[in-house]
């Protein structure tokens, strides 16, 4: 077996951690699954978007999308609006409250990246970042 897959198969085992470490709270608070948090996050950086460009994005059927925006409009955290240009299509958007969950995770991650972060070196933080910044790259 090589280094790469050694590192790989720990990493599998590692970023579910960090992951739920991160998140798991927050997504109880808020009641939401983790593909709804998924699609607001998208749609604080894409909106509005049509529903296809979204599923594009988030590399998932029209009809899932439509599925996950249908009971995310129904909690008043998204909004579809008419597309001005082409009134056959619909743009959807986020709601003050979904734009608020959106602000409210940022927030979150910022603040488990930085109770983590400081509790190591100045050295390693630029190397985890110049780190991950390689891997985003890679993706």
């Amino acid at each position: 077996m090589s280094r790469t897959e050694d590192v790989a198969r720990e990493i599998a085992v590692l970023m579910p951690i960090i992951a739920r470490k991160f998140f798991l709270k927050f997504f109880e608070s808020v009641k939401l699954t983790q593909t709804q948090i998924f699609t607001i996050m998208t749609l604080a950086d894409k909106a509005p978007c049509r529903l296809n460009e979204l599923a594009g994005i988030m590399d998932i059927t029209p009809p899932t999308v439509t599925g996950i925006i249908d009971r995310l409009e129904k909690l008043k955290y998204v909004k579809r609006i008419p597309d001005t240009e082409d009134r056959r299509a619909v743009n959807v958007g986020l709601t003050a409250k979904g734009e608020n969950i959106a602000k409210s995770l940022r927030t979150t991650i910022r603040d488990n990246w930085k109770d983590v972060l400081s509790k190591l070196p100045e050295e390693d933080q630029e190397n985890y970042l110049r780190i991950i910044r390689k891997v985003v790259e890679n993706l």
